[in-house]
């Protein structure tokens, strides 16, 4: 995981943070797990266990080979302490089962038991580790058998009384799986010869919060997100019932390779969500949300959600009455059949800044945003996004559907080489075939609801509403491939020549760019602003020089740069990182 190496506030943020998680919690136990203990509730080993100590912390006594380090008493708050080090799951087992004898339609019963399986958290917890690329929670990858693997962490409790509230800081979560389970036949369906079959659908690969399980009726005459009563996790018991509230903080995480036969590959979550300096990358959905299945309000801030696949929503698909914000967030090379960065549904509002949707496949449709729920971009970049549709209305780097009821606001955005047409069943590799049409905006229906706020550019003229008189449409942006720009996330680069510099509206509200570098004045038009020497203005004999404030740099001006350097670092600390 990159760190910034230009962005002081950064620093102090994260200095606050090891502050605040250095602060013993009121009425608080902490346990302090051997990476070398084995995966059992009572092993008898002298080691602590991280099952051991999850038992502990729900039990609210010490249990196994787990003695806490007690500042009061076991309470609502504890800490689970893990060293850096590999912690192997290896015990398996299934708490979420259909009710015997079955009935029909077959009904659940969602009993958290960490005993066996996932880690089951049901109680307000905080989870630190070292860090992310030190401390690693893991199940064996290669292992298929369904009753020897599970997620890592479910937070989940059936006390309707109490709140649960989890951190969990500096982990990696790796090769969890979820599988489906086959309960038996179905009603005869009106809809084809195939029989439908019931399911136990289980969510979060890696990590779920709520339910996270139901029993789906899924119909094989039909395709698509209609094989499915409701979709992923319809139909059934289960749902998100428990805890009066839950919250999530995730910090320095790491969820990497998981798998669910089910929404989330990565992340399941069902609450309030903020997540900063999180990597989701490399996992699979059957269904939604390769990397995040997001039905509450969220929070992703510095962070990359990259490389997963799923139905829909490759890198997140977000659902429910919620806001989700993205700042700072690079989402690339995640696929899909349709929202291969993002599908969002009606009810959710999606607000991005300083942020980077870049080479996403969509088998459909809108490979980069693909939504039904309204949304804002600010100084976005959206790049090389490709989908399948073949419909001149179709977008891939931005498509809203149905018409008529999505506004998308784009304020100093820009789309670059956003195309659509990949037949990827002929060309795996959408590069293999360079005679794609540009689609930079398209929509599904009868009208594009995209609106600008001004000051956005797009290579094509896909994007017919964007009209305001600092838009800007059919123009090259010039920008470099997505790269370690410096700053915790990947970005695309501004060339020397691109019509984006200068050409943006300052924003009292985004005072930096994506990596944490201050914007001018004039700022430029997406996420990634050029870093323009400084030069002080002479005071006498014949006054100062000036310098176009969007230059790129030229290794000429070293000097100058040099000695300018102490009065920028001024103005970074002077300036915050609002975005």
């Amino acid at each position: 995981m990159k760190t910034s190496h230009f962005s002081l506030q950064r620093s102090l943020l994260s200095l606050a943070l090891m502050a605040a998680f250095a602060v013993p919690w009121a009425h608080a136990a902490t346990l302090t797990v051997d990476p070398t203990a084995a995966d059992a509730a009572s092993a008898g080993d002298a080691k602590c266990s991280l099952r051991e100590a999850v038992l502990s912390v729900n039990a609210a006594a010490n249990t196994g080979d787990c003695v806490a380090n007690v500042t009061e008493a076991y309470g609502s708050n504890d800490t689970v302490t893990l060293p850096a080090g590999t912690y192997r799951l290896t015990l398996g087992g299934l708490d979420e089962k259909e009710v015997t004898p079955a009935t029909t339609p077959p009904t659940l019963t969602n009993l958290p038991d960490a005993g066996i399986g996932d880690l089951d958290l049901r109680k307000s917890v905080k989870m630190v580790g070292a860090g992310s690329g030190t401390t690693r929670i893991a199940w064996d990858p290669a292992e298929t058998d369904p009753t020897k693997t599970d997620r890592i962490f479910h937070i989940f409790t059936t006390d309707t009384t109490t709140n649960v509230n989890v951190a969990i800081q500096g982990l990696t979560l790796a090769s969890g799986k979820t599988f489906e389970v086959n309960l038996g036949i179905g009603p005869v369906p009106a809809t084809g010869p195939l029989p439908t079959n019931y399911y136990l659908r289980r969510a979060g690969g890696g990590l779920a919060l709520g339910g996270a399980a139901a029993i789906v009726l899924v119909d094989p005459n039909l395709s698509g997100a209609d094989n499915a009563n409701a979709g992923g996790l319809g139909g059934s018991t289960g749902g998100e019932s428990g805890a009066t509230a839950y919250t999530l903080v995730l910090t320095d995480v790491l969820v990497d390779a998981n798998s669910a036969q089910g929404d989330g590959g990565g992340i399941y979550n069902a609450a309030p969500i903020t997540a900063t300096n999180v990597v989701v990358r490399n996992n699979t959905s059957t269904v939604n949300g390769g990397g995040l299945y997001n039905e509450g309000n969220a929070s992703i801030i510095n962070s990359s959600l990259s490389g997963n696949t799923a139905e829909g929503g490759g890198g997140s698909f977000l659902t429910g009455s919620n806001t989700v914000r993205f700042s700072g967030t690079t989402l690339n090379g995640n696929r899909a059949v349709g929202g291969g960065a993002i599908s969002g549904r009606s009810g959710v509002t999606i607000n991005m800044v300083n942020s980077t949707i870049s080479g996403n496949l969509g088998e459909d449709v809108g490979a980069g945003l693909y939504t039904n729920s309204p949304a804002s971009l600010r100084f976005v970049t959206i790049a090389n996004n490709i989908s399948g549709a073949e419909s001149a209305s179709a977008g891939s780097g931005i498509n809203v559907y149905p018409s008529g009821s999505v506004v998308v606001s784009l304020k100093n955005v820009l789309l670059s080489g956003n195309k659509r047409g990949w037949e990827f069943a002929t060309y795996p590799n959408p590069a293999d075939d360079p005679t794609l049409p540009l689609a930079n905006c398209g929509y599904t229906g009868s009208t594009m609801t995209i609106t600008s706020l001004g000051n956005n550019l797009s290579s094509d003229a896909t994007c017919a509403t964007l009209v305001q008189g600092t838009d800007m449409n059919g123009l090259d942006p010039k920008i470099g491939d997505l790269a370690d720009n410096t700053g915790p996330t990947l970005t695309h680069a501004l060339l020397a020549d691109s019509p984006a510099l200068g050409a943006g509206a300052a924003d009292t509200t985004v005072t930096v760019d994506q990596r944490g570098v201050t914007r001018d004045t004039v700022p430029d038009i997406g996420a990634y602003e050029v870093l323009a020497p400084v030069v002080p203005t002479g005071t006498g004999g014949g006054g100062g020089c000036s310098i176009n404030p969007n230059a790129q740099f030229d290794g000429g001006l070293l000097g100058l740069l040099v000695a300018a350097a102490g009065g920028l670092l001024l103005r970074r600390r002077r300036n915050g990182a609002s975005r």
